[in-house]
């Protein structure tokens, strides 16, 4: 096996390349060797050629004799030299035998630890394959449960939001319309409700907390309704503020005061809250003009519940309410509509001015442009006025005058006469008279120069004028509009019951379009005859001109 390996090294491997190497030597100091001896031979042959003694051949022999111990000397070291190789070879491939086999017993013990720690590895797999199993169970169980909880969560808080969003609608709606409502307790109502609405709109709603004083709100709402009470308080009676008064209420059908302060000599000055229904949202109003019997009637009631606080209220048809004990009589707006406003309150008659400011009172903000309107309409119709009274004017005087200059041939004074008048005849004149002494061409260009100048001068502000007119009644339609769109809203806000109410808001509206009719037939009227002045005095000035330049040019040069 190991003459195979040595044979396989000296072939194929680079390790044995030594050993050829020194064979090769080997042969090449053969070949010297053996021509060497040959041409020896050659030599001592020449030599003795001629001679054929035998001491020659003994030499010959020695010499062949030396030779072949010196080649077999030679032999014998390269065959020692071979032996040697031949070890050291044979030490290498012990070497790397030894290292093959290590490195053979080394991959073995690999193996098997890699074996061993395989089996454990799989082991560990196993078990962990078993337990991700088992986690992946779990998980998908939780997943169901989370995915179960998160809808029931998302059900739930589509429901709260759902509630919260109720809650403020409503909240919102009885916070609009808690300024048209009954007025007591309005301030408490419109705290409680802000602070609501505050609690519905947070970052973090707080329902129960809205929702409480929501209810509460109506609770106490409808607490009023069918309460009475009787107490002390301060109100704004009339004009003055802060005043102590003594307030009576029955349900939210009726509500009085009486002033304690002494005045109206000493009895106390009485108002009462009434159901009026005006457009402009004020559901109640306070009226502290009441005749003077009906603000007697108060005053005992009032006097009479405070001698009598444990007793009872009560009305009838007839609204007239009795307390258990001594009867009083109080007014009570049975039919909650203007009506019964008008009929309890202390009219009295209104001056020219006073309604004037009451009908402008009912257009509303409209009638402040159409006051606008008129005023301006009214300055354009008196500046036209007065220029086309100025401007336009043609005396038969001055006529005469200049057409006997002219016949006298004394344009230059003719000329002159016309500069000093400041009116659009003297100007177009004078235009003929300034060139009478050259040719009628000149004459009459001249002329139509001076019209052209004069006539929009007599035309200024005459379309702007028109505009007023027809702005007018658009302004008065755009306020009827918003009166209506006003009327509707409150309609849908707090209702009606009597068409009286709307009827009265529509001839509420009505007022700036009769306001803008008013304003604009008067402009257009004052147009038309200013329009027609106009046509006036541009045709007198044609007819003069035309004939002062016949009279001064009779025949074409």
């Amino acid at each position: 096996m190991k003459n195979e390996e040595l044979t396989m090294n000296n072939d194929c491997s680079p390790v044995n390349r030594e050993p050829l190497k020194a064979n090769n030597c080997f042969v090449f100091r053969s070949w010297i060797f053996c021509v060497s001896f040959l041409v020896v031979s050659l030599c001592s042959s020449a030599f003795a050629w001629p001679w054929s003694s035998k001491e020659p051949a003994v030499d010959s022999a020695k010499i062949r004799d030396s030779l072949k111990l010196i080649e077999y000397k030679e032999l014998q070291r390269e065959v020692d030299a071979l032996t040697r190789i031949r070890l050291q070879k044979a030490d290498s491939l012990e070497k790397l035998e030894a290292q093959h086999w290590r490195k053979r017993y080394n991959e073995t013990q690999l193996t098997e630890e890699h074996q061993t720690e395989t089996r454990e590895l799989d082991g560990r797999y196993s078990k962990l394959s078993t337990d991700l199993g088992r986690v992946n169970e779990e998980v998908m169980a939780s997943k169901d449960v989370t995915n179960d909880a998160e809808e029931k969560a998302k059900s739930d808080e589509t429901a709260y939001d759902a509630l919260n969003t109720q809650i403020k609608l409503s909240v919102d709606k009885s916070l609009g319309e808690v300024t048209g409502d009954y007025p007591v307790g309005m301030n408490d109502r419109l705290v409680n409700l802000k602070k609501a609405q505050n609690d519905v709109d947070a970052k973090t709603p707080n329902t129960l907390s809205a929702a409480r004083l929501y209810l509460g709100d109506l609770l106490k709402r409808h607490e009023l309704t069918y309460t009475q009470s009787l107490d002390a308080t301060t109100s704004q009676v009339g004009s003055r503020p802060d005043v102590n008064v003594s307030r009576l209420r029955l349900g939210t059908v009726f509500l009085g005061e009486v002033a304690t302060d002494g005045s109206a000599g000493g009895l106390g000055e009485v108002q009462a809250l009434l159901r009026s229904g005006a457009l402009q949202g004020k559901i109640f109003e306070w009226n502290n003009t009441l005749p003077q019997e009906m603000s007697a009637t108060i005053r005992t009631a009032v006097k009479d519940a405070q001698s009598n606080s444990g007793g009872v209220l009560t009305g009838d048809a007839s609204g007239k309410v009795a307390m258990s004990g001594p009867q009083v009589t109080i007014p009570l707006d049975v039919l909650q509509n203007k009506a019964v406003k008008n009929s309890i309150t202390d009219t009295k008659e209104l001056s020219w001015k006073e309604e004037l400011q009451a009908f402008f009172k009912k257009g509303g903000i409209v009638m402040y442009p159409l006051m606008l309107v008129a005023a301006f309409a009214l300055l354009l119709c008196l500046e036209r006025f007065i220029v086309l009274t100025l401007r336009g004017r043609i005396g038969n005087r001055f006529v005469k005058k200049i057409e006997k200059m002219v016949s006298e041939k004394r344009y230059e004074d003719a000329a002159n006469a016309c500069l000093k008048k400041e009116s659009s005849l003297s100007m177009v004149m004078f235009s003929v008279l300034n060139k009478a002494r050259e040719n009628r061409d000149a004459a009459e260009k001249s002329l139509q120069e001076a019209l052209l100048r004069e006539q929009p001068k007599l035309e200024r502000r005459m379309g702007l004028l028109a505009a007023m007119g027809s702005i007018a009644p658009l302004l008065g339609l755009l306020g009827t509009v918003t009166g209506i769109i006003t009327l509707f809203n409150v309609i849908t806000e707090v209702g009606t019951n009597d068409a009286r109410v709307l009827a009265g808001g529509i001839s509420e509206a009505l007022v700036t379009t009769e306001t803008g009719l008013i304003i604009a037939i008067p402009v257009m009227i004052l147009h038309g005859l200013l329009s027609e002045k106009i046509e006036k005095v541009t045709s007198e000035l044609y007819v003069q001109s035309t004939s002062l330049l016949n009279k001064i040019f009779p025949k074409e040069e």
